[in-house]
């Protein structure tokens, strides 16, 4: 169950939007960042069931890819080893969400007469209800966490309604997007 779950919720985060996301960011705003240099995936530190699922999927590869090119921008570099300063991890999920469209009356028969200067007229409708729309909704979080202390101390979530059936070209646009508009002010208080 995990896995289909896991498997679907990666989807959500590469799949392309269907409209513009949402993008919030969220820090310490006492820690210093500016000692931030080296990073590494907090898969390749902390070794969980989610880390072993992740290595054997494309969308992870694309994922570390994508984020790590964003990372570079800013002069940050993947690290192989232990002394690295800061870990990334990341989140996915999707979900399905309705949407309801009521015309203000009731299922059932509606009837009215009307009489005028050219005569009378009779009108009658019928009304099923309220229509249902469902669509998916794509959240990705993005964690950045401080090696020495174990703790988070910023993080980007970015989320919006997916696109059906998106092609590998539009997941890997929608992915380079949302990681470019999560971390372009990354470290904060730094410049590039």
């Amino acid at each position: 169950m995990f896995r289909t779950v896991f498997f679907i919720v990666v989807v959500g985060m590469i799949s392309a939007c269907a409209s513009k996301p949402t993008y919030e960011l969220d820090y310490d705003q006492d820690f210093d960042f500016s000692n931030f240099k080296t990073y590494r995936w907090y898969d390749d530190v902390v070794h969980s069931r989610e880390a072993q699922y992740r290595k054997f999927n494309s969308s992870d590869k694309r994922i570390r890819e994508v984020v790590s090119k964003e990372l570079a921008v800013h002069n940050l570099r993947e690290s192989k080893d232990e002394g690295a300063d800061f870990w990334i991890n990341y989140t996915v999920s999707k979900q399905r969400q309705q949407i309801i469209h009521s015309t203000g009356y009731d299922k059932g028969m509606h009837g009215g007469v009307s009489a005028g200067s050219y005569g009378s007229s009779v009108m009658v409708g019928y009304s099923s209800g309220p229509s249902v729309r469902e669509y998916d909704e794509g959240t990705a979080i993005l964690d950045v966490i401080d090696a020495s202390t174990r703790k988070i101390v910023w993080r980007g979530i970015a989320e919006g309604r997916l696109k059906d059936h998106p092609t590998m070209s539009e997941r890997y646009k929608a992915t380079t997007a949302v990681a470019s508009e999560l971390l372009g002010d990354f470290p904060p208080g730094t410049a590039p």
